[in-house]
């Protein structure tokens, strides 16, 4: 017997031990979570979709503080981490480096790709002079939530203008809906799904899990009738 089957069989084992033990049906519960709000897009009616923003104080030519911002949503559609010293200003003297991400409505499609959800920019500013980014900046990550949980999932792409093309990003799925990649500096971030995406296929574990619970079931109902049947009147 493969050892999938075996995992199933002894799973439903386990289930029909309990049915048999337990007169009626015990409640399984396991916390209620919160859902997400609905995804808010750019430009639409509605919630409007939100600006995050935060600054680290420059000293020696470099930011001093870790910066972590997300968007107000629940749960956020944008969130940004950019480690201490990642973001370098050229000008003199003490300065403070702000980060900011705004929700825009698409105005281009990826090559063979079509965005889901906001596209978001991100500009990075400091009164002093131009901001760049340091090798710490390879720390930092970009993260997307998506507007469905479908799959496959959608990509990270990024352009520095909307006079650039777009890029896909190295991504990962950091959640249910929530996609990261590495920050790659100033310029929009949109996720995107390859137009010749196909939907998974189904496993068929589920399938053959259900089928043997159903069996195994129908052989406790048959049991107790029997038993019943048996017992004098």
């Amino acid at each position: 017997m493969p050892a999938v089957l075996r995992r199933l069989a002894a799973g439903g084992l386990l289930v029909t031990a309990g049915l048999l033990a337990s007169p009626s049906a015990v409640p399984v519960y396991d916390g209620i979570g919160v859902p997400d709000e609905p995804y808010r897009l750019a430009g639409r009616p509605g919630k409007a979709a939100t600006v995050a923003v935060t600054s680290s104080p420059v000293r020696d030519g470099v930011s001093t503080n870790g910066l972590a911002l997300s968007s107000a949503e629940v749960g956020p559609q944008v969130s940004v981490f950019v480690p201490a010293g990642a973001l370098a200003v050229a000008g003199p003297g003490p300065s403070a480096v702000t980060v900011r991400v705004a929700p825009v409505a698409p105005t281009g499609q990826p090559t063979g790709a079509t965005i889901d959800g906001n596209v978001y920019v991100v500009s990075l500013s400091d009164p002093a002079g131009r901001v760049t980014l340091t090798t710490k900046a390879a720390l930092a990550s970009f993260a997307l939530r998506a507007t469905t949980a479908r799959q496959p999932g959608p990509v990270m792409e990024h352009r520095s203008g909307q006079d650039r093309p777009w890029t896909m990003l190295a991504t990962s799925r950091g959640g249910q809906d929530i996609y990261v990649a590495s920050f790659a500096g100033p310029g929009e971030y949109a996720l995107a799904f390859p137009l010749s995406a196909r939907p998974a296929a189904r496993s068929p574990v589920p399938f053959v899990l259900a089928g043997v619970l159903a069996l195994l079931v129908l052989l406790v109902l048959v049991v107790r009738l029997r038993a019943r049947r048996a017992q004098p009147p």
